[in-house]
């Protein structure tokens, strides 16, 4: 019995300490002096860049890469996103490729209820993957795919996964719900 409540004393502390640990921030300058902030998951890897468009991206990955993260941003001037329709239509025009191939056979789309801004998304496995016991390295079983739109600003973002219930899975819909906004730039 007082190994047990040795343990759980333990455990407590660990959890809080764990609670009261500092958030690991990555900062990103996206266009304009506009400047990104993402609080980055426990664990995973983080990097970003620029693509051959001159397009900012970033791309986190979960420990043993079984879960990766994609996310460009492209500068929306005239807020044309913050529609749902328009959101749907976007997400239509950039992901049918997966709706084929998947077992959904369609686009759900969710609402991601963003902290900040607005955002849809739907999630595809892949028919292909179903019942395999083991994925080739950069084979997901799942995709999540969306967007995430506040003024002036689309995020464009695909989350390969292999487990859509996983902790890790959470973690980075969480960011992408409660991170992933503006950080205002003080003026000069």
């Amino acid at each position: 019995m007082k190994s047990l409540l040795k343990f759980l004393l333990i455990f407590q502390l660990l959890l809080v300490c764990a609670a009261a640990a500092p958030k690991r921030e990555e900062n990103v300058f996206l266009f304009e002096n506009r400047k990104l902030s993402v609080i980055v998951p426990d664990g995973f890897s983080y990097g970003h860049g620029k693509d051959d468009l001159g397009l900012i991206n970033i791309q986190l990955a979960a420990p043993k890469e079984k879960l990766t993260l994609h996310l460009v941003f492209i500068p929306d001037p005239d807020g044309e996103f913050a529609n749902a329709r328009t959101r749907k239509e976007k997400m239509v025009e950039l992901f049918q490729e997966y709706v084929d191939s998947s077992v959904e056979k369609g686009m759900q789309f969710e609402e991601l209820e963003p902290r900040a801004g607005v955002g849809t998304y739907c999630a595809f496995t892949d028919a292909s993957l179903v019942g395999k016991e083991k994925l080739a390295p950069g084979e997901y079983l799942h995709v999540t795919t969306g967007v995430k739109v506040w003024p002036g600003v689309l995020a464009i973002f695909r989350l390969f996964s292999h487990d859509i219930r996983s902790a890790d899975y959470q973690a980075a819909m969480r960011m992408l719900r409660e991170s992933v906004q503006e950080k205002a730039v003080p003026l000069k």
